[in-house]
């Protein structure tokens, strides 16, 4: 008999084997299948987050322009009303410079007329003592 119960021990041993297998199969399928769902949802979560970040990173780059434009027109604006303010500045100074010669040209003028004024004097002066040195002399 004992090599009877050798045998269906043996059977018994193959069958809880077999079961072992199954089961050890069975639960790397359920693995492999819970893996693959695992896997599946992070390249969803993956591709969602990469579709959100390009999304935020276009409105983040819009925004920025948008920015961009509106610094460069206030600048743009800054330096036309800061050439306009240099112009008004040029003619300022050239006016000045205009009135100032015009000053100085009638100042010359008088300072001119007074020494001809002067000189005519001077003269009128020396003529009417020569004169009368001649009328003593004659007299």
């Amino acid at each position: 008999m004992d090599g009877v119960k050798q045998q269906i021990h043996a059977r018994q041993q193959e069958a809880v084997e077999a079961r072992h297998q199954f089961e050890v199969r069975k639960h790397n399928r359920e693995l492999k299948e819970e893996l693959d769902k695992i896997k599946e949802k992070n390249e969803s979560t993956i591709v969602n987050i990469s579709k959100e970040y390009n999304r935020k990173e276009a409105d983040e780059q819009n925004k920025l322009e948008a920015e961009l434009t509106k610094i460069r027109r206030k600048n743009a604006e800054l330096i036309k009303n800061e050439e306009q303010r240099y112009k008004k500045m040029v003619e300022e100074l050239k006016a000045n410079h205009d009135s100032q010669i015009t000053e100085l040209e009638i100042s010359q003028d008088k300072e001119v007329e007074k020494q001809q004024q002067e000189h005519q004097e001077y003269l009128e002066t020396a003529r009417q003592k020569y004169e009368a040195e001649a009328s003593k002399l004659e007299a």
